[in-house]
C-alpha cells in the first residue's frame, strides 16, 4: 500500500487510512458482553451470515456511487465468509496469534465485534456496517479521514477515483474498524500494519480479490 502515507493526527483521525486514538480501553470489559457462539477452530457463527452493510452516500455521482457500492458488497461477501474468520483468527505478529494496537482483546474477540458491528457511536448489535460517506477532493497524501464521535467517513476522491473497488473495499474497512474503537500508530511504525484497522482491512482487500476475481 505504498500509496499511503499519513498526516500527523491533531484534532481528527487524518489518514491514508486512518488513525489516533478513541478512548476504548473499557473493551477489555466488555468483550465477554458480546461473545457469540464460536470458537477459533469453528464454524462461522449463524451471525455472520446475517452481515450486511448500510451506506448513506454524500456527493457521489452515478459512477462513484456504483464503485462504492460495489465495494461494499465485496465488504459484505468476505466479512459473511468462513476465510474471513480464518484469517483474523490466525492473523500473527511475530508468530503470535495477535493484532497490534488490539485494545487487550483476542483474535476471536476481535472477529466477534466485526462481526457484531456495534459502532461506538450508534451501539446497536444489528451486524450491520453502518456509515455515512462523504467525498471530497484534496491535493494531498490523505486517502481519507473520520472523527471518532462521528458516523461519517470522508473519502479523497483523489485517490477514490482511481482504486478499484478492491482497494475502496480495503479503505472502507479500514475507516469502519475505527467505529468499532480500534486505532493504530499515527506515524508509520512497524507496528502499524499489524493494528486491527490496517491488518483486516488488508485481509478484506486480499480475499475479496482471491475469491472474486474480476467480479468487478
Amino acid at each position: 500500500m505504498k500509496f499511503f502515507s499519513f498526516l500527523i493526527l491533531l484534532i481528527f483521525i487524518s489518514c491514508g487510512k486512518s488513525g489516533g486514538k478513541s478512548g476504548c480501553q473499557d473493551m477489555v470489559c466488555e468483550a465477554n458482553l458480546f461473545s457469540l457462539d464460536t470458537t477459533e477452530d469453528g464454524a462461522i457463527p449463524p451471525e455472520a451470515l446475517r452481515f450486511e452493510t448500510s451506506l448513506l452516500l454524500v456527493n457521489f455521482n452515478d459512477s462513484q456511487r456504483e464503485k462504492v457500492e460495489d465495494a461494499a458488497d465485496l465488504v459484505k461477501r468476505v466479512i459473511s465468509s468462513q476465510e474471513f474468520k480464518d484469517a483474523v483468527v490466525n492473523h500473527t505478529v511475530n508468530g503470535v496469534k495477535t493484532f497490534a494496537n488490539n485494545n487487550g482483546l483476542t483474535n476471536l474477540q476481535i472477529y466477534e465485534r466485526i462481526i457484531i458491528a456495534s459502532e461506538r457511536v450508534s451501539p446497536a448489535k444489528n451486524f450491520t456496517l453502518d456509515v455515512e460517506l462523504e467525498l471530497y477532493y484534496e491535493n494531498s497524501s490523505t486517502i481519507g479521514y473520520t472523527y471518532p464521535d462521528s458516523t461519517r467517513i470522508w473519502m479523497n476522491t483523489k485517490y477514490f477515483n482511481t482504486f478499484s473497488p478492491y482497494k475502496v473495499a480495503d479503505n472502507l474497512t479500514h475507516e469502519w474498524i475505527h467505529k468499532l474503537g480500534f486505532v493504530h500508530d499515527a506515524a508509520a511504525t512497524e507496528a502499524r500494519p499489524n493494528s486491527v484497522p490496517y491488518a483486516v482491512g488488508y485481509i478484506v482487500r486480499d480475499l475479496a480479490s482471491r475469491m472474486f476475481p474480476g467480479l468487478y
